[in-house]
């Protein structure tokens, strides 16, 4: 697995990446940084920081390109990497390609991040930016395509040449890594009111847009940050290539999409020997009005669930799958994924076709009589939860 990491500056990146190396072994992964980045300004003392710890780490490389990176990391696919350095949606595009990269995006509040700078400015001796100027600063980084400031001229200063154990008022506490946990890429300029400004590849809302999981970072304690990267269960395979119930069930919430009932959303998919046979989504009939152009009187007057469904017109996804397929076609054996359990009518219809399993999403009003009538005729229910991962990014 190959996760790279994203977000707007101070969220904590570099912290969720040292969680990742700490926790789960995955591997720091490195850009190189050019000469023009180790002048004398916080992001050139955040980078030299960095560089040395590098050197400590036993986990860690460095590249040239990210194109090097991913070679280096086709080859070694077996084992975890992760890296901060993909800062460009090109970049995306290029590591997306393989079939082990995930985008993870990492946020935070606005406040929470601002004092995160301050705390960071303080350490190495630094103005402190006021917040109307690291709101500015953060709004170029997010929206903006290049803040780079050219022949700017850098304040000195004084920073410690090794990592200090402790953050002044830590963002982290107890952490070895906050003084370079999330470097934010900041220049100070000579003007009487410095404002710090971020370097970036790509504004970052577009590389946030393209994540594949994200994760809220308000946190002050690395313990709380790992409980709730633990949560998105990262190493979970399914995320990179999704189990078969994973994905029929996938393609069970694609259906769904295409419902133009009012009242819920169903999608389902008919499987035997892990071929699909059918798909079905509810709505009405062929030739009849859709039921979201008012073509079902009882779903457009709000009806409660399970109510007047004598009057109903839709037809649900289980019987349009059951209905496209035939019962020659389903036979023994075969496999019904559903976004949302059976009712007690599609139930007893799934069980006179002769299906054999039935897996659901999300739970309905009838699911104990629905249970009681497969349990009852031989046929295997049972809930699955796929990971919670986007499928629909856009295309870098």
């Amino acid at each position: 697995m190959f996760v790279g990491i994203v977000g707007p500056p101070c969220s904590g990146k570099h912290e969720v990446m040292n969680l990742l190396a700490s926790i789960y072994g995955f591997t720091r992964l490195y850009l190189k940084k050019s000469p023009a980045n180790t002048t004398h300004t916080l992001e050139g003392t955040l980078n030299q920081l960095r560089q040395k710890l590098q050197h400590q780490e036993e986990q860690s490389k460095e590249f040239d390109t990210i194109e090097a990176m991913l070679n280096y990391v086709t080859v070694n696919w077996m084992d975890h990497f992760v890296t901060c350095d993909v800062n460009s949606v090109p970049g995306i595009a290029v590591l997306r390609k393989r079939p082990f990269f995930l985008v993870l995006s990492v946020e935070a509040p606005m406040m929470i991040r601002y004092r995160r700078c301050v705390a960071r400015c303080q350490e190495h001796e630094l103005e402190e930016p006021t917040l109307e100027q690291f709101v500015e600063m953060t709004d170029d980084s997010l929206y903006t395509t290049s803040t780079a400031v050219s022949n700017t001229t850098s304040i000195p200063l004084s920073a410690p040449s090794t990592p200090s154990t402790t953050a002044v008022n830590g963002p982290y506490q107890s952490s070895t890594l906050s003084a370079i946990g999330s470097p934010s890429l900041l220049y100070i300029s000579p003007s009487p009111s410095p404002s710090p400004q971020i370097v970036s590849d790509s504004p970052a809302y577009k590389l946030l847009s393209l994540s594949d999981l994200a994760l809220l970072n308000p946190f002050s304690d690395l313990d709380s940050l790992l409980s709730s990267l633990r949560a998105l269960d990262i190493t979970n395979p399914d995320l990179l290539r999704p189990s078969w119930d994973s994905y029929f069930m996938y393609l069970a919430n694609l259906a769904a999409r295409r419902s133009n009932c009012m009242k819920r959303r169903v999608g389902c998919v008919l499987v035997r020997d892990r071929r699909v046979i059918a798909t079905g989504y509810n709505g009405t009939p062929k030739n009849l009005e859709n039921c979201n152009n008012g073509g079902c009187t009882r779903c457009n007057r709000g009806t409660p669930c399970g109510k007047g469904l004598d009057r109903c017109l839709c037809m649900h996804a289980e019987e349009n799958a059951l209905l496209e397929a035939g019962r020659e076609r389903i036979g023994n054996g075969s496999t019904i994924y559903c976004n949302t359990c059976p009712c007690l009518g599609c139930a007893i219809k799934i069980v006179q076709v002769g299906v054999s399993v039935v897996v659901y999403s999300e739970s309905y009003g009838m699911d104990d009589l629905t249970a009681d009538v497969f349990r009852k005729a031989g046929v295997e229910l049972r809930q699955h939860t796929t990971p919670v991962i986007k499928l629909d990014q856009s295309n870098p």
